[in-house]
């Protein structure tokens, strides 16, 4: 690995461990940033790897300032992303999205960093557009019509589709400047070892909730059949940095998805390989729907990366473990759950 640091964003989301996580694990100098106040954690789930590992406060994606995060840094992933749930007004979550983007890249750019990767999202593709859908398909939505929208899934469509957007006219205009784009849809799998959760906040799941919620017998199916298991998101972005050159491959725009599966598909699989769970799994879930077959083009995850990505079922089942054994840690601090 480089003996230069990876200047990391969102290092405290669930995607953004394990970035940290594969990055430092792979000999990598690691700088995160994070807000005030978010860093003491990270510092504390990476005290092994020493100096390789670091943090930078920022907190202000927009408006911010991030000279002080560029010493010694030759690359940049960019993660953070709010989620839906979290979309106070449109109008905020397009500027957060595009001019944050925007910000950082430009930034680094002009102190002379020229290897980027960035998470996008499934949401940037017309995903009702004809199959297969490939790395050449956008999603038609304009900033006009989310603004004119209050229905934060639309909004979140918008802001990943618009930020992407962005990005590529930004690398149009750096052509000298390497760019990798993955787009994922839900992410699933275990938690990096950052992670914590001492209080039972399922909201504090990220994506997980949606399989936690498979493991509730009032619970419903995740909303979509498509996923994707999030150290492979991570270790596409980290591949990204090391891609041929944009000259040799094309756009380096990745779609990452495993195999569709639906909500019944999932819960007869942890009934079949876990059976002591088999009592309180998602009813309605086993009336859930057939999944469609995907119409998701991934070649180039292989193509590009030569990454081949994990079987849905694997993922599901570290998923459901990792959520038990958390579970548990809740259940000896006599946390209801």
């Amino acid at each position: 690995m480089s003996s230069k640091v990876v200047l990391v964003t969102g290092g405290t989301g669930f995607m953004g461990g394990h970035i940290l996580h594969q990055l430092l694990a792979g000999g990598q100098r690691v700088r995160a940033i994070v807000r005030s106040g978010k860093g003491d954690q990270l510092k504390e789930a990476y005290a092994q790897y020493g100096d390789k590992f670091d943090t930078a406060v920022v907190d202000d994606f927009v408006n911010g300032d991030f000279t002080h995060t560029f010493q010694d840094v030759d690359a940049v992933i960019h993660a953070a992303a709010p989620m839906p749930t979290s979309i106070k007004s449109a109008e905020d979550a397009l500027k957060t999205a595009i001019d944050g983007t925007l910000n950082i890249f430009k930034q680094a750019e002009k102190a002379g960093i020229r290897n980027f990767a960035y998470t996008s999202s499934v949401a940037a593709l017309n995903m009702e557009g004809p199959a297969p859908i490939t790395d050449q398909s956008w999603n038609p939505i304009t900033k006009e019509y989310a603004l004119q929208s209050d229905d934060p899934f639309v909004i979140y469509v918008a802001e990943k589709a618009l930020a992407e957007k962005a990005v590529w006219e930004f690398v149009e205009e750096h052509p000298h400047i390497e760019m990798l784009t993955v787009n994922p849809p839900f992410f699933f799998g275990p938690f990096a070892p950052s992670y914590r959760n001492d209080n039972a906040n399922q909201a504090s799941l990220s994506t997980n909730g949606f399989i936690y919620l498979l493991l509730t017998p009032n619970g419903t199916a995740p909303p979509a059949p498509y996923a994707v298991d999030v150290r492979d998101v991570a270790k596409a972005l980290i591949l990204g940095l090391k891609a041929p050159p944009t000259s040799q491959v094309g756009r380096k725009r990745i779609i990452l998805s495993s195999e569709w599966f639906s909500g019944k598909d999932a819960v007869e699989l942890i009934a079949s390989a876990r059976p002591e769970l088999k009592d309180r799994l998602a009813k309605a879930a086993f009336d859930a729907p057939p999944a469609p077959k995907s119409t998701l083009d991934v070649s180039r995850a292989k193509d590009v990366l030569g990454l081949e990505l994990r079987d849905w079922k694997e993922t599901i089942l570290a998923t459901v473990d990792d959520l038990i054994k958390l579970e548990g840690t809740w259940k000896e601090k006599g946390i209801s759950v």
